[in-house]
């Protein structure tokens, strides 16, 4: 990167992880992301982003979360793994500020289904956003299934985003994930960019006066910055 910023003259790297959302890429398929997101937002139901590494899902939860005001919205971030239910409900129960005291898993669905209620209570609307999804094991989505719901199905506790690599479909669609995925309301599928977004990219990447550096570039080269 030091010889990219030399080479172009430019002041700091183009290509940072933490670039401010108001500055992010507009993504191909972010609009209609963000719509299925406020639609699963509004009535309580989860809704799911997949795609390659590298397609954008993490950037795209980032300009989700980013318009939900924290006077109004508790977001609950968890990164998932292939640990246990336990662990996951105890990784929960940590983001809503309350160590887990229990190594119950009927102890610890309780303790955060009154955590999520409490946020309701103060007037906030709580949503969990899973990103890495597709490591969970199968299980899970059953524990998730009963978790985002009040007794006798009335009522929706919380929204849940899930973001993964191709593999969380096949996982939703397996015999136990059935009620889970029967809450889902939206798939965004998620695609590299491709050919003719590459220049666009590259253009807002870089200051206007270094954009001329990319007007000859030819298919190859352009191609190889995709890859």
């Amino acid at each position: 990167m030091i010889a990219l910023t030399h080479a172009f003259g430019l002041s700091g790297e183009p290509f940072l992880q933490d670039i401010p959302v108001e500055k992010l890429f507009p993504l191909p398929g972010l609009k209609g992301f963000l719509e299925r997101f406020d639609y699963a937002m509004d009535i309580g139901a989860v809704s799911v982003i997949t795609g390659e590494v590298g397609s954008g899902k993490s950037t795209s939860l980032r300009a989700a979360a980013a318009r939900l005001h924290p006077a109004q919205y508790t977001v609950i971030p968890v990164i998932a793994t292939s640990g246990s239910v336990l662990e996951f409900l105890r990784q929960i129960s940590l983001e809503l500020g309350a160590p887990p005291a229990s190594n119950s898993i009927s102890r610890l669905m309780k303790t955060i289904r009154d955590l999520l209620l409490n946020v309701t209570g103060k007037k906030q609307r709580p949503i969990i956003i899973i990103d890495e999804a597709h490591l969970m094991r199968l299980e899970l989505f059953a524990q998730l299934h009963a978790l985002m719901q009040l007794p006798y199905d009335n009522k929706t506790l919380v929204p849940l985003i899930l973001s993964g690599q191709n593999l969380l479909i096949d996982r939703l669609l397996y015999h136990t994930s059935r009620p889970f995925s029967s809450r889902i309301v939206g798939r965004t599928l998620l695609q590299g960019l491709k050919l003719d977004d590459m220049k666009q990219y590259l253009l807002h990447c870089f200051p206007s006066e270094h954009s001329g550096h990319f007007g000859n570039f030819s298919k190859r080269q352009y191609q190889l910055q995709i890859a």
